[in-house]
């Protein structure tokens, strides 16, 4: 399990210990429900693709790996149930599961939410992660040592895409928002949920951070300000991109001084994709009272 934002030689060496000790291995794309953003800037079938070629070159079957996408739910619970459904989808409820991987921080800290399937550890390869990868690759940099063939080919026909234009924008105003803040900011955001005959009121955002993307009507609050108690508040501290960031929403109609324009609640519920953020999540949790 894991975003591969973009996959390299530690993902597939991963994969290859697995085969080792299994006929099968089902790789999880994570994320696979938010839009193209600097922390995620290809989608399920892209990284499918560059992972799928990049096993291919290493002598791997293509029958012997699944891809499935792994939609974030920021909610442990939730997001466990789904890795344990997709794992029955594929597997049935047979074969004993492991879980491959290993622990190098927090983020890997999900290896121990599964206490029933067994462990199988991966050696970790020092030096080499995806947060620096896509740095370089958005900024114009050399990649790093440790790209597969097939995963650098398909970045160096990606930079040429007007969607990567349009996250070296976004990485630029990221970087540039975070260094206004104070260290170790936490901020909070106002938003609005108005749903009303069949339609949501969603904001369609200008700025170079999320440009083009559906989001619920409100704003971010400067550094120490503190929202009014009101609504459901969302904070998991991976949800914002600039900082970590609480939203608290108010279930009515938004003040007139925020923009906002009716969309079909169907259509947007279809369209996670098209959501900043995690605010698609935000919606159908809402939406279901949860």
């Amino acid at each position: 399990m894991g975003r591969f934002q973009p996959p390299h030689v530690a993902h597939v060496g991963t994969v290859l210990h697995a085969l080792e000790h299994a006929p099968r291995v089902l790789v999880l794309l994570g994320s696979a429900n938010l839009a193209r953003s600097v922390r995620n800037p290809f989608g399920e079938r892209e990284r499918a693709a560059m992972f799928g070629a990049a096993l291919r070159e290493a002598g791997v079957r293509r029958d012997r790996v699944i891809f499935r996408p792994l939609p974030d739910r920021f909610d442990a619970d939730a997001w466990a149930a789904d890795v344990r459904g997709a794992a029955r989808g594929v597997f049935g409820e047979g074969p004993p599961i492991s879980l491959v991987g290993f622990e190098k921080d927090a983020s890997t800290s999900y290896l121990r939410w599964f206490p029933g399937w067994a462990r199988l550890v991966t050696p970790h390869r020092p030096g080499l992660n995806a947060t620096d990868l896509r740095a370089a690759f958005l900024t114009g940099r050399p990649l790093p040592q440790g790209v597969p063939g097939p995963v650098r080919a398909f970045l160096t026909r990606f930079a040429l895409t007007p969607a990567f234009a349009r996250l070296q924008a976004e990485w630029v105003a990221v970087e540039a928002a975070r260094a206004s803040l104070p260290p170790g900011a936490h901020l909070h955001e106002e938003r609005w949920l108005d749903v009303r005959a069949g339609q949501v009121w969603l904001n369609t955002r200008m700025g170079a951070i999320g440009r083009g993307l559906w989001e619920l009507p409100g704003r971010v609050l400067p550094p120490g300000e503190q929202p009014v108690p009101a609504g459901a508040v969302f904070d998991h501290p991976a949800r914002a991109l600039v900082a970590p960031t609480a939203a608290h929403v108010a279930l009515g109609p938004p003040p007139a001084v925020f923009p906002a324009r009716p969309v079909p609640l169907a259509r947007a519920l279809a369209l996670p994709r098209r959501f900043h953020e995690d605010h698609h999540v935000i919606l159908t949790r809402l939406l279901r009272g949860s």
